[in-house]
């Protein structure tokens, strides 16, 4: 099976530059990889394909035009301060949701031109006839001019409602755009981002007012333009039902995710707290219902070699016979599942790890335990300690 690894970079937490010497390298589509050296240097990362993908973003998010925001391109051109320009927009977006603020509350309101002005004393805004002069039929003047009141109201409702909606997805493109360029580069494809995935996207994202939330909705979308198909329309009618509360109990649950189960270890999930998270991941469709015993087969043919990686840790688990297999209890990832748990950016539970060693072990088989790092779309295996 081929992974997508998103570009979560909390994967890799190693600072560039450095050397290590790498002892196993397993490709993310789990073909064994020879011995090697890796020196990555931040000199021989291709920062032209960084910037095709910074690009290809602000096209399918603004259709060509700069949203309000200068665009990855005009920053390269006039040689600016990326961060202190981003700095200086999100402060002028975090004013102008502010001012939107004062709407609500009544301290703001939009005149007849459209502008944005404080609301006037209530001591100089004129009364109702009806209240000036009590004396008259009180319903005389009803319904005369409201038709067009209440489409003025209106207007200028959805007018205040766009305008938060568009501030949304600017906050979410700078957050997606500094995804990209904290995250090791990864081959950007010339295919394009569907265009229902791209309306469903937006229609959804703008809604999102919550910044971890909105977090989330920008791994999404960075990782979706660099490999097209990479996340369903499923996913994101996923994620527009969590809340923080259920972020929260997704984050928990990712610690324990491999990429397409979740290993039931009965001596570390033996509490009420624990079954109750995977209740609530169920309900959610991201895990099956019911354990179930899987069978992993060797991806060496002169020896059982088999890596299982975990968020930013893997386990290497080996033995003298090709054939041996390796049993173990799971909890199946459901597509959206295998899709969600990555993009939490977790690290893995190591006394979990710990504990499904010692399962590994009691079937015979030689177990390390080391650090899973993704440098590109490959991952290596760093081995860390013996078992």
């Amino acid at each position: 099976m081929a992974y997508i690894v998103p570009p979560v970079c909390s994967i890799l937490k190693t600072d560039i530059p450095f050397v290590v010497r790498i002892t196993i390298i397993k490709d993310v589509d789990c073909r064994m990889m020879r011995k090697m050296e890796v020196s990555p240097t931040r000199d021989n990362i291709d920062i032209s394909a960084r910037d095709q993908w910074l690009d290809k973003l602000w096209s399918y998010l603004f259709d060509g035009n700069s949203g309000g925001l200068m665009s990855p391109g005009q920053i390269r051109r006039e040689h600016r301060d990326r961060e202190r320009v981003r700095q200086i927009e999100m402060a002028t977006i975090l004013e102008a949701e502010k001012e939107i603020n004062g709407i609500h509350s009544g301290r703001k309101t939009i005149d007849a031109s459209g502008n944005l002005i404080d609301t006037p004393p209530i001591d100089t805004v004129a009364t109702h006839q009806i209240i000036e002069n009590t004396s008259i039929d009180q319903d005389l003047d009803l319904g005369l001019d409201t038709p067009a009141a209440m489409i003025r109201s209106v207007v200028k409702e959805l007018s205040v409602r766009d305008l938060e909606r568009s501030l949304n997805v600017r906050k979410i493109a700078i957050l997606a755009e500094s995804e990209i360029l904290d995250c090791e580069i990864q081959p950007v494809s010339s295919l394009p981002v569907n265009a229902e995935w791209m309306v469903r996207w937006r229609e959804s994202a703008e809604n999102v007012f919550n910044p971890e939330l909105q977090l989330l909705w920008a791994r999404t979308l960075a990782q979706e333009v660099a490999t097209p198909g990479s996340y369903s329309l499923g996913l994101m009618a996923t994620l527009k039902q969590l809340n923080l509360n259920d972020l929260e109990m997704v984050r928990i649950i990712s610690m324990y995710a491999f990429p397409d189960f979740i290993y039931t270890a009965d001596s570390y999930f033996n509490t009420d707290y624990h079954r109750s998270l995977f209740e609530v991941m169920e309900d959610l469709g991201l895990v099956m219902g019911h354990s179930s015993n899987k069978c992993l087969s060797s991806e060496s043919d002169t020896d059982f070699n088999l890596i299982l990686f975990c968020n930013n840790k893997a386990l290497q688990i080996s033995a003298n016979q090709p054939t041996k297999e390796l049993i173990l209890p799971v909890l199946k990832l459901s597509r959206i599942g295998r899709q969600l748990f990555p993009l939490c950016g977790n690290n893995a539970d190591l006394a979990y790890l710990f504990d499904l060693a010692g399962y590994v072990k009691k079937q015979g088989f030689q177990v390390a335990l080391g650090d899973w790092e993704i440098i590109g779309r490959r991952g290596y295996f760093v081995e860390r300690m013996n078992y």
